[in-house]
């Protein structure tokens, strides 16, 4: 137990004192920025799919509902690390940049034999981006440098409960506060030695509900079905933004507290898995954003909708129900999402193939899980950016039993 909450403790202060940087994409300009994958060490390896997946052993933060599969006296703890190496390409340029953080850190354990509960922490979008570009000089046809840049992000701190309403269906409910800084900055040099600065720092906080579902039955002996289902519900966040406008060191303008709004999109998923002798695990995933019906001011022109599909596969080839600890496990998948920006009538997709392998760390259910994910976001057409990139993630799967009485001989 000691162990245990030592553990939680330092992920947690690792991850405030890290901040965010999870990106450089030019592409986390709009909407809220990059949106990150926090389901678990298990789900990255199948192709980030998890809607109807349910483990005693791992923790799936996809689905409220799969905390009813946690077994009595059981604290689980997921620590999840990123290391992303993405290319940039446009018809002119290409760079390399490589990025890490904390991705989630999750505490699950059971409240008695019908709830279970989760803590977690994670990001829930990146913002990182330099863009350089020029501007014409008004009334003239010299045109002068102008940079872009944004960092920040948003976080995601989360409450999650599971009930099992009877032997094959569970409902849970997590409820998840949102907050962070968007930053985005703009220098301009219209003369040699003069610039101008423009700062526009946005504090965000806000809180939304996702609510789950999952039925698990058996077909046969050797075959169990399970069906998930879950919701994002449409929420608001507010902000509050300090702008300051400078030349060189010297402020000309500085205003705080300008309020704003923006209206996250709601969200709605389905997935099935299927389990063949204990060894096979068979999942697909869809979901459906209207980022279309939110309401971001800045750059609301070039929201769209959103549909995700992510297919995985586990194998166990020497599972053993008496000894799980003796398991390696191996994972693939894939996923296609269509993006939920579309920038001058181009629909910013992404797709990816991954592949993983969960390793037992000691004679019991702890386990070292690594994924490794590959894709490309965007494209070179329309002036536009591709982005071919690589990602290890790599998490720490803990569980412990609590509250179990001591034998002595």
């Amino acid at each position: 137990m000691r162990q245990l909450a030592l553990t939680i403790i330092f992920s947690l202060s690792i991850y405030f004192a890290s901040g965010q940087n999870n990106t450089n994409s030019p592409y986390s300009a709009f909407g809220i920025g990059e949106l990150e994958y926090t389901g678990g060490g298990q789900n990255m390896g199948m192709g980030e799919s998890g809607i109807a997946l349910r483990s005693p052993i791992t923790v799936n933060t996809s689905n409220p509902a799969s905390l009813t599969a946690i077994p009595q006296q059981s604290v689980v703890t997921d620590l999840g690390i990123n290391f992303k190496y993405t290319n940039l390409q446009n018809q002119y340029k290409s760079a390399n940049v490589l990025n890490g953080n904390i991705s989630w850190a999750t505490l699950a354990f059971p409240i008695n034999r019908t709830f279970g509960a989760s803590l977690s922490l994670n990001p829930k979008s990146s913002v990182g981006y330099t863009v350089y570009s020029t501007k014409n000089l008004e009334g003239t046809n010299t045109s002068y440098p102008v940079t872009y840049k944004g960092q920040g992000g948003l976080s995601e701190a989360s409450v999650a409960l599971g009930a099992l309403i009877t032997k094959k269906f569970s409902l849970g409910l997590k409820s998840s506060l949102l907050w962070g800084n968007l930053t985005k900055t703009t220098d301009e040099t219209p003369f040699e030695g003069s610039s101008i600065t423009r700062i526009d720092d946005t504090r965000y906080i806000g809180i939304y509900f996702n609510p789950g579902f999952q039925y698990q039955t058996k077909l046969n002996s050797s075959t169990v079905l399970t069906i998930g289902g879950i919701a994002e519900f449409s929420s608001y966040l507010n902000g509050h933004t300090d702008l300051t406008i400078s030349s060189g060191s010297t402020a000309i303008v500085k205003e705080t507290d300008q309020t704003s709004q923006i209206k996250l999109p709601f969200k709605a998923g389905t997935g099935i898995s299927l389990e063949f002798k204990s060894k096979y695990l068979l999942t697909f995933d869809y979901s459906r954003s209207d980022w279309k019906s939110s309401d971001i001011n800045f750059d609301s022109d070039k929201l769209s909708v959103n549909n995700s599909y992510h297919l995985g596969l586990e194998i166990a080839p020497k599972y053993d129900p008496q000894k799980a600890w003796n398991t390696t496990r191996y994972r693939i998948g894939a996923l296609y999402q269509t993006g939920y920006l579309n920038i001058y009538g181009t629909q910013i997709n992404s797709y990816a193939a991954t592949c993983g392998i969960s390793i037992p760390i000691r004679r019991d259910r702890n386990s070292i899980n690594l994924a490794v994910e590959a894709g490309r976001q965007g494209t070179m057409s329309s002036q536009l950016i591709r982005e071919t990139y690589a990602k290890l993630n790599v998490s720490f799967t803990l569980w412990e039993r609590w509250f179990a009485p001591r034998k002595y001989d």
